[in-house]
């Protein structure tokens, strides 16, 4: 059996790598500032230091806002190459993430279970992933629903303020011999932002829309690959808390407090005002993102249903 591409060592390679790219981001603006102030220690005490400060903060606080949308899809474009080698030309279609059930969950960090290319054949659905290739009859198909996105934001003309943070996937229903009542989420990977990702995601489902809508052509044989897999007991409720976050998230707080107490506190006591501010910001902006590395590793880590 191939091994698969879109493995747990592959995410979290991804993840840890994505955290720390975020702290190099949120750092950055703050090791050339202290890089600045040792080179001219004359600025600490200057109008020029205290905007070189105000710079700092102001980029260290958009910075990693800027590039997370980006580093959620670490590695997405190489993945992406990779599969399509593996099936040499045969995998057509949109590069799609693919999850069983309605329920938005977690797979090793991950809103995706697999991935792969999404085709719509004359008279079936065909998917054929990393793990996975199943094909669905257009008659199977119960109803397409978008989750993550309101009607309101549907009729918006400029989508990338309300789509920045939201989840958006294709919810399809359908049914089987000896299956009714059977789900599974798609969401569009073929983009290197997660904004990107939405909005190819609403296109997808719009395509997908007018396949189900269009006349059956000529009855022709089927493509039989299997119904799509239905299990979901290895994914993990993203609504569900993860023992022990508060008690995690409440520790780093106090010991970051801690630090800037007494390290920010003494630089106040000498006179280093800058140099105090700059070290706040760090120490809080490390905490942050540390904060929300444990919270997903704890959320790993906890039991599925």
């Amino acid at each position: 059996m191939t091994e698969p591409l879109f493995s747990a060592r592959q995410r979290a390679h991804n993840r840890n790598l994505a955290m720390l790219l975020l702290l190099l981001a949120g750092s950055g603006p703050y090791g050339l500032a202290f890089a600045v102030l040792t080179l001219w220690p004359g600025l600490e005490t200057t109008p020029a230091g205290g905007t070189l400060t105000a710079v700092a903060l102001l980029l260290s606080a958009g910075a990693p806002w800027l590039v997370q949308g980006r580093l959620a899809l670490l590695g997405n474009r190489r993945l992406q190459r990779e599969l399509a080698r593996r099936y040499l030309g045969e995998a057509e279609g949109e590069f799609v993430g693919w999850s069983p059930g309605e329920r938005l969950r977690s797979w090793e960090g991950e809103t995706d279970q697999d991935v792969g290319f999404l085709a719509c054949g004359e008279g079936e659905l065909l998917y054929r992933g990393d793990q996975f290739t199943w094909s669905l009859r257009r008659e199977q198909i119960d109803r397409l629903e978008l989750q993550g996105v309101t009607p309101d934001q549907l009729g918006a003309s400029r989508l990338s303020r309300s789509l920045a943070s939201l989840p958006v996937r294709i919810a399809v229903f359908w049914h089987g011999p000896r299956d009714p009542g059977r789900v599974f989420t798609l969401a569009s990977r073929d983009a290197d932002t997660v904004t990107g990702t939405a909005t190819a995601t609403l296109r997808l489902h719009r395509a997908l829309l007018r396949w189900r809508e269009e006349a059956p052509l000529e009855e022709a044989e089927p493509i039989v690959w299997g119904l799509p897999p239905t299990d979901e007991r290895s994914g993990v409720p993203l609504d569900r808390p993860a023992p022990g976050s508060c008690l995690s998230a409440l520790s780093l707080a106090v010991i970051t407090g801690g630090l800037v107490w007494q390290v920010a506190g003494a630089l106040v006591r000498s006179g280093f005002y800058n140099r105090a501010l700059l070290w706040a910001g760090l120490l809080l902006m490390t905490s942050i993102v540390l904060t929300g590395h444990i919270l997903m590793y704890l959320q790993l880590k906890q039991k599925n249903e």
